[in-house]
């Protein structure tokens, strides 16, 4: 059974970034904000708040932030980490380094504390736990987010949050560090603390001899992580020059390379940040270390899920290219060119206002430069087709290509059915093909065009036509100008531009894309919609595989809207261009039909997606209870952010009052102050700051945190800053509830199918008819109570299945009036198979009792409905100033209840975990200042009714609690629906 290896991010899942202290949530607009035009998507937003997530439990919670870092006590840092994720996977042990398999054991050996046993030294995976890799599908912009976790790390060392060490970023190309410097460039047009980039090279003469290194830039160092290595040459750098204590911050973009020597850098890297931080960005994910410390997987499957990529058909049939003869060779590109000319007329068919790309067929060969190489066989299968296409053979591959796509019809991620309409390519002829791929309107013979300075690019076009259609991108051109093209008529472009960089302007006319597995990265574009692979995956082809794949998934049917169409209209029900008669056009713009030469390497195409798909896990839908909450009333409370909030209604700040107000009368001027804290304050602040210190609204613990009078007032600047959501209405449930809808698992594909089965069969046991025809023969006295008891009892059975996965027993229940249905129940409170479901003790023990209550009691309503709360996915919460952590916080009970009785209508919230956690102090008085008036429930009016909040939270003993929360607390269930606990007004 398949294991969910990734555990960073299930930890990181398990932290509310709202609950992070003040100075670890930076200002989500400023952290979105790139540049004039650019804007980051909320993924990659998520995927910064997952890193500072994992950062504030290594560097506040393990660290003990705000006293200075100590970095002899780190490795400590690191066991805790290492301890909290062995804890969620036990692999862990058996990742260290030992010197029988490591070749480069000998080099870090000094740097570490070893275990020494039968002559094998081992070093324990806790050493190299300060990680964290982000599994990011190619095209998603890993650049962009890699820029602003460099200003996120700035602002944390700006903040003394995390040690003040160098930043280094490295790559494994230098077009990548080319491409990196231009993001860059941009970045700093719209910022005012630019990025300023040294070479690593030069480090010590930046560091310590240079003007340029100052404090008013963010400086960071960049090289290439190839060379990287155990010695010092003209190009490569030993890891030991730049060892630096083992303090940098090290980001790798796509540093891994897959042979030996780079497995033995990424040690070198580790060793590097050994007192730091090793962030690692990836489209594809193979090694157990980066897998294990994934602190956000937006891999190839899951961006195509959440609608940011294109769907994926692969098709089953193999092209065994080098066995076909020339008429099997014809066929073959055949296939891609009607495909590529039935979406470009698809694109006709739509509305201007619909902005899809310009379709493109990009074909990827293994060999170049042999007279026999792949791409050479391929450019004279596709001249010939230039100059004249049999019928016969025409007439064949478009029958070849029908019957595929009418018998396989299944997307390699299952997000909806490919419908495809047999008639859109049965109009494609040969002279549409002439029209659309080699833009002529009749056949003729090649010509070659060149751009002086750029020896990677040939550009092709038939002599009587005026625009290119397909262009070759290889390392250097020189020896096909010389042996293949000798011959052919060559001309040089007038313009020096390179048609390849120009390949997303909507006039480009290149058609047909051929290059090589060297261009796999570093570069985008929504155009591609038929890739063939010719003999790739002969080696490992996963990583390469996967990355060229994702060179076609961008999809942008809107203008800066990079999402399909289907999930924009459901964003956006006023798009109105998602209309029943586009379907099938938009679904073949929305598809990247792919094609592998034989079945071997169809396997290895399907391994890959697999990796990927099993690292994601398996989506499971449940259903939202519609038969009947369908007309009910539903309500839930709406929060108003008030960032301006007066001095009197801050929450009392957790510090030394007289410590503070010393420092202020030695400060004495306005002026002064601000000097020495401009960075955390604004000078508005100053009187807030006056204002708050003169009112003493302190908890005033002198033993709290720490001694030092300027921490202390650091935390005081960010508590003044506090924002405070209030109450501002009750409104009827839309998305406030979404969890049952995306339910991970972690399980093969056998027990997935069972599980869906047993799913589907709790579903479809409707048991309501039968449950109202027994209340009505017990309400007439035609059934005795334990009559009906023990039949209702028979007839919850039908409504429940369980599942054994593994060690594992998951229970699988239609429970009464819940507002999805089934639910998911597991015993083991531990299990990380599957997430977003029941498995915590005291949740489960709730629901045991709640049951017993109700097979015992009728509910005295005229409805009532209740529902589990997700606090990662779900919208419904109680804000609560946490006074342990100086900040504002939400509370997410596990349960929320609808209690209708006449015209009162009583939302009840119901957290089983109760005094398990120390915090609930300050999430009933959040609770109290919302809901209740000195100590009594308010009353809201609602469209008419009385609406009242209680919260109920458990204990075992309720004579451990202060008196002033005792009656917040329950030990029976039966508390909920008595309606005298209600009317304490």
């Amino acid at each position: 059974m398949p294991e969910n290896d990734i555990v960073y991010e299930s930890i990181a899942d398990e932290i509310d970034y709202q609950s992070l202290d003040n100075i670890w949530q930076y200002n989500k607009n400023q952290l979105a904000y790139f540049s004039k035009d650019i804007t980051l998507y909320d993924y990659q937003l998520e995927a910064l708040e997952k890193a500072a997530k994992l950062m504030w439990l290594v560097y506040y919670n393990f660290y003990n932030y705000p006293r200075s870092h100590d970095y002899e006590k780190f490795l400590d840092v690191k066991k805790k980490l290492y301890d909290q994720a062995k804890a969620k996977n036990e692999k862990l042990e058996g990742l260290g380094l030992n010197s029988r398999r490591n070749p480069v054991f000998k080099d870090i050996e000094r740097y570490y504390n070893y275990k020494e046993e039968n002559g094998i030294k081992s070093i324990s995976f806790y050493n190299f736990v300060n990680r964290m890799g982000f599994w990011m599908a190619t095209g998603s912009g890993k650049t962009m987010v890699i820029i602003k976790l460099i200003e996120y790390l700035d602002y944390l060392i700006q903040n003394n949050a995390i040690p003040n060490n160098d930043i280094l970023v490295l790559t494994y190309r230098d077009d990548l560090i080319s491409q990196f410097k231009n993001h860059v460039e941009l970045y700093n047009k719209f910022h005012e603390r630019k990025i300023k980039i040294h070479n690593l090279k030069d480090y010590d003469k930046v560091k310590f001899e240079s003007f340029s290194f100052t404090k008013d830039d963010i400086n960071i160092f960049i090289y290439r992580s190839d060379l990287i290595s155990n010695e010092s040459k003209e190009k490569e750098l030993s890891y030991e020059d730049i060892e630096n204590d083992g303090k940098w911050y090290i980001i790798l973009d796509e540093a891994h390379k897959g042979d030996k020597e780079d497995s033995k850098r990424q040690v070198y890297f580790s060793l590097l940040t050994r007192f730091g931080f090793l962030f690692n960005f990836s489209a594809t994910f193979t090694d157990p270390w980066d897998i294990v410390t994934t602190v956000y997987n937006f891999n190839l499957p899951n961006f195509i899920e959440k609608g940011y990529g294109k769907h994926l058909y692969l098709s089953k049939i193999g092209m065994d290219f080098d066995k076909f003869d020339e008429k099997d060779k014809e066929k073959t590109i055949l296939k891609g060119l009607i495909l590529l000319s039935a979406i470009k007329n698809a694109k006709a068919k739509l509305p201007i206002k619909l902005k899809y790309h310009n379709p493109l067929m990009v074909i990827y060969g293994n060999s170049v430069n042999t007279d026999s190489s792949d791409l050479k066989v391929i450019f004279r299968v596709i001249e010939k087709l230039g100059n004249g296409i049999s019928i016969p053979i025409f007439d064949a591959a478009k029958e070849e290509l029908k019957d595929e796509l009418f018998k396989n019809h299944e997307y390699e991620f299952k997000e909806e059915e490919f419908e495809p309409d047999i008639g859109i390519i049965d109009k494609i002829n040969e002279k549409e093909i002439l029209k659309e791929v080699f833009n002529s309107d009749r056949t003729g013979k090649i010509e070659v065009i060149t751009v002086p300075g750029i020896k990677e690019e040939m550009i092709f076009k038939i002599k009587s036509s005026d625009r290119p259609f397909a262009m070759i991108k290889i390392g250097d051109i020189k020896e096909w100008l010389r042996d293949e093209f000798s011959n052919y008529e060559i001309n040089e472009r007038y313009e020096n531009k390179s048609y390849f960089a120009e390949l997303n302007n909507l006039d480009n006319p290149v058609n047909i894309l051929l290059g090589s597995r060297a261009f796999y990265e570093g570069w985008d574009s929504n155009r591609p919609n038929v890739m063939m692979f010719i003999n790739i995956g002969v080696g490992d082809s996963r990583k390469y595989v996967t990355q060229s794949i994702g060179r076609g998934e961008r999809i942008e049917p809107l203008q800066n809207k990079r999402k399909r169409l289907r999930i924009l209209k459901e964003e956006d029900s006023d798009e109105g261009l998602f209309k029943e008669e586009y379907k099938k056009y938009i679904q073949l713009l929305e598809t990247l039909f792919i094609f592998g030469t034989d079945s071997d390497n169809i396997e290895r195409i399907l391994a890959a997606i697999k990796f990927e798909k099993e690292k994601s896990g398996k989506k499971i839908e449940l259903e939202k209870n519609e038969e009947e909450i369908d007309d009910k009333l539903l309500l839930v409370p709406v929060y108003k952010l008030s960032k301006e909030v007066e001095v009197g209604e801050i929450p009392k700040f957790n510090g030394n009052y007289e410590l503070i107000r010393n420092l202020w009368d030695w400060i004495e001027s306005d002026k002064l102050f601000y000097a020495i804290y401009n960075n955390y304050i604004r000078p508005s602040d100053i009187n807030r700051v006056k204002n708050y210190i003169k009112i003493e609204n302190f908890e005033n613990d002198k033993n709290n945190n720490t001694e030092n009078a300027s921490f202390s007032m650091i935390e005081l600047l960010n508590h003044i800053k506090i924002s405070i959501e209030k109450f501002e209405k009750f409104k009827q449930i839309e998305d406030e509830i979404v969890h049952f809808k995306q339910i991970t698992a972690y399980i093969d594909d056998k027990d997935l199918d069972l599980l869906k089965e047993k799913i589907q069969k709790v579903i479809a046991a409707n048991n309501n008819k039968q449950l109202e025809e027994l209340k009505r023969k017990h309400e007439l006295g035609e059934m005795t109570l334990d009559e009906y008891t023990e039949k209702v009892r028979r007839l919850g059975k039908e409504e429940k299945e369980t599942i054994s996965l593994d060690y594992r027993t998951l229970r699988i229940e239609k429970l009464r009036n819940h507002y999805y249905i089934p639910v998911l129940i597991s015993e083991n409170s531990k299990e990380d198979l599957i997430n977003h479901i029941i498995k915590e003790e005291s949740e489960r023990n709730f629901i045991e009792h709640l049951e017993e209550y109700l097979d015992k009691n009728q509910v005295d309503a005229d409805y009532w409905f209740f529902s589990k709360i997700d606090e990662k996915l779900d919208k419904i919460y109680i804000p609560y100033y946490d006074k342990e952590h100086n900040k504002m916080s939400k509370f997410f009970p596990d349960f929320i209840f609808w209690i209708k009785r006449g015209d009162t209508y009583y939302i009840v919230f119901v957290d089983p975990k109760g005094t398990e956690h120390t915090s609930y102090e300050y999430k009933v008085d959040g609770f109290s200042r919302i809901f209740e008036t000195e100590g009594k429930s308010r009353i809201f009016i609602h469209e008419g009714k009385k609406v009242i909040v209680r919260l109920y939270l458990h204990t075992r003993d309720q004579k451990m609690l202060p008196e002033k929360y005792k009656s917040y607390w329950f030990d029976n269930v039966k508390l909920i629906f008595n309606v005298t606990k209600y009317n304490d007004f």
